[in-house]
């Protein structure tokens, strides 16, 4: 079995596979810093499992796994997150992940994922199973009023684009920008960018591709 690890925390990706080499002594498993980097190497066409962080720096993690997966449609992806919100988890499944194990866990989850997913079934580490019941449990009714201006404008935001830039795109002018920026930031209660993103992806008004 071939096992690839790629995440950009240094100490998490080699922490990983020195554990999972003493789990699957009989196993290959390669580690590395970037998608790109990745992709390079001339054996990835017999990756049995892939294991990936979804916001690489080079590339976005669900993105690198559509397109891999037009190449190698065999290879299982275990997706290891710090995101771990209702809407990105079932995002990320429906796009063909076969397991999502949070980053909050121990180790031993991923053994449980990567035995589940050479069984050819799928598989959610313990917190990512919580926070999908809750999820359920908790009748969320929240609606948020946004014009479809201001749609556009979040979804610029979220994509990393500066108020100019996103002002650019939409064709208006960068003070019609700001002040959809500061309507949005005003309904969803938070006073920062980063919060901003991680409330739309929290409620599924936005997701990281």
């Amino acid at each position: 079995m071939i096992i690839s690890i790629i995440d950009d925390h240094t100490v998490i990706g080699e922490s990983l596979k020195i554990v999972l080499s003493t789990y699957y002594p009989d196993s290959t498993i390669n580690y590395y810093l970037k998608t790109a980097h990745f992709l390079e190497d001339s054996e990835r066409g017999q990756v049995d499992i892939i294991i990936l962080d979804l916001l690489m720096p080079d590339q976005a993690g669900l993105a690198f796994m559509e397109q891999y997966r037009q190449e190698f449609a065999t290879s299982k992806f275990i997706i290891v997150s710090a995101l771990s919100d209702a809407h990105m988890i079932r995002y990320t499944l429906r796009l063909g992940a076969d397991a999502y194990v949070s980053k909050e866990e121990s180790l031993i989850e991923i053994k449980h994922a990567i035995d589940s997913v050479m069984s050819d079934n799928q598989y959610l580490s313990t917190n990512i199973r919580k926070s999908l019941v809750d999820h359920i449990l908790v009748d969320e009714k929240v609606v948020f009023h946004l014009t479809p201006r201001e749609r556009q404008m979040l979804n610029q935001v979220c994509s990393g684009l500066t108020i100019k830039e996103a002002a650019y795109n939409l064709k208006i002018s960068v003070h019609t920008a700001q002040e959809h920026y500061k309507n949005i930031m005003k309904k969803f209660k938070v006073n920062r960018t980063a919060d901003l993103i991680v409330f739309a992806i929290r409620h599924g008004l936005y997701y990281v591709n």
